[in-house]
């Protein structure tokens, strides 16, 4: 385990928590609470990371080798992510029932647009617990970063089957794998929901990430001073300029030129500092949490808004007790979920797993 990447994990998923503060009550602009999206971006360069980190037992070396197949890698990935991932998708169904029968008593319009009727549909959720939600988004909006993640997944894992073992060939194949797509956009060929997910420019952070893994196994980090400058500076500098300059491209590549650079500095910063920095156990649980922190808002910020704002607490209360408030409750709410259900359901299924493969007959 890295550390500062279990704290750059939490990080990543506070600034998604307050960009989904619904802080519009206050006064406060979308245009500034939206930057909290920053959190995903770092989240994708450090899963481009950790990927050839799990899958070559650690930094490369010459003559480093491959720890896992392409069927093992993604299952362990499917059991990683998939479980936490349902049982949200069926709480979020949950919810919506409870309001479409008036058990939640006049929902706002803003409540009523996140849990709906609509969201009891079979195919929706078996387009979103699939990934395959090509023409619409998941029934939990945040969902569309996990989508990615799993593309990212399955094409690492094609690039195992067809039996390629250096990191150099499995960051190149990852790369033209998605590049071949990005092309394809550009031309007179027909598109559909399927190729222009794939070919999204955002899935070249992962790219960067892979790429920052090949920096860090070279043994190039920053120097200290200026890995802090940067581990300071970059997260308030990408927000000024992000809201005072006409950075905006205007186009798919916007994320992928501002925030993927910003990120993948960010996240060199910490690798660099991996020595610097000491155990911090609440950090360390924090960044254990964040697949949870991040799913669990979902649900937890829209109701929390709601009740708010019913009770009238905006009124009275400042925007920083709301602010305190909510992430508290969000943060409760999602490390609870981790103890209690991720974690638990994570070791069963590895369990399980694990036994089939003993029992499972050998080939002749």
């Amino acid at each position: 385990m890295i550390k500062n990447i279990q704290y750059l994990r939490f990080l990543a998923a506070f600034l998604v928590i307050l960009a989904h503060a619904n802080l519009q009550i206050y006064g406060v602009p979308a245009t500034l609470t939206n930057l909290g999206g920053f959190g995903v971006d770092i989240f994708f360069v450090i899963s481009g990371f950790i990927m050839p980190f799990i899958l070559y037992g650690g930094m490369y070396k010459p003559g480093s080798r491959l720890k896992l197949d392409a069927g093992t890698f993604l299952l362990r990935r499917v059991i990683r992510i998939w479980p936490m991932y349902l049982f949200i998708i069926l709480t979020v169904m949950f919810v919506s029932l409870l309001t479409t029968r008036g058990i939640i008593a006049n929902p706002s319009a803003d409540l009523f647009y996140i849990f709906n009727g609509s969201k009891l549909e079979f195919q929706w959720f078996l387009e979103t617990v699939t990934f395959t939600h090509w023409n619409r988004p998941p029934l939990l909006n945040i969902g569309w970063t996990l989508q990615f993640e799993f593309i990212f997944y399955t094409a690492i894992a094609l690039m195992l089957f067809l039996r390629i073992k250096k990191f150099e060939a499995l960051e190149l194949g990852t790369f033209g794998f998605f590049f071949l797509f990005l092309m394809a956009s550009f031309s007179t060929l027909p598109s559909f929901g399927f190729t222009t997910t794939m070919a999204n420019p955002v899935i070249f952070e992962f790219i960067m990430g892979m790429l920052l893994y090949r920096v860090v196994s070279s043994e190039v980090l920053l120097n200290k001073f200026a890995a802090i400058v940067i581990a300071i500076v970059t997260i308030p500098a990408f927000f000024y300029l992000e809201l005072n300059f006409s950075f905006r491209l205007e186009s798919p590549f916007h994320r992928l030129f501002i925030y993927g650079p910003a990120a993948f500095m960010l996240v060199w910063a910490a690798l660099s500092l991996e020595n610097q920095t000491k155990e911090i156990k609440l950090f360390e649980l924090l960044g254990d949490a964040s697949y949870s922190l991040y799913l669990v808002h979902g649900v937890v910020a829209p109701l929390f808004v709601f009740f708010w704002t019913r009770m009238g607490l905006e009124q009275f209360v400042s925007v920083w007790i709301y602010i305190i408030s909510y992430a508290a409750v969000c943060h409760i709410v999602g490390i609870a979920a981790h103890l209690k259900i991720e974690k638990p359901l994570n070791n069963f299924l590895k369990k399980l797993t694990q036994r089939e493969k003993k029992c499972a007959p050998a080939s002749l």
